[in-house]
C-alpha cells in the first residue's frame, strides 16, 4: 500500500500484519495511482510525476526515482512485458532493451 507522503507499506499476505513500512526517498508527494508489481519490482506513480521503482523483498531497496515531468493519476498497466503510464497530457511505453 501506498499513502500521502510516500509511505510503503507492506503486509503479510496470510495474516494482514506489517512486515515493513517506510517512504520512498526521493518522493515524498501525494498518491492516487495504485501499485503495480511485476518481475521482482513494485512501481508507484506520485500525482507529482515521481515513478518509483522498488524492490519487491522484506528489505525495501528503492532502484530507481524517475520524473515524468507531468501530473499522474492513473496507475500504470503492464501488457506484453511492456508498461504504459499515463500522465496528464502523456502516454509513456517502458520496456527493457532486447
Amino acid at each position: 500500500m501506498v499513502k500521502d507522503g510516500g509511505i510503503v507499506t507492506s503486509l503479510e499476505p496470510k495474516t494482514g500484519c506489517v512486515l515493513k513500512q517506510a517512504r520512498v526517498e526521493r518522493a515524498p508527494c501525494q498518491y492516487f495511482a495504485g501499485l503495480v508489481a511485476a518481475d521482482g519490482k513494485i512501481f508507484v506513480a506520485s500525482e507529482q510525476g515521481k515513478a518509483a521503482v522498488v524492490k519487491a523483498a522484506r528489505q525495501r531497496t528503492v532502484l530507481a526515482v524517475n520524473d515524468l515531468e507531468d501530473e499522474t493519476y492513473a496507475t500504470p498497466a503492464i501488457s506484453g512485458g511492456r508498461m504504459f503510464v499515463r500522465t496528464r497530457g502523456k502516454l509513456f511505453c517502458f520496456a527493457a532493451r532486447e
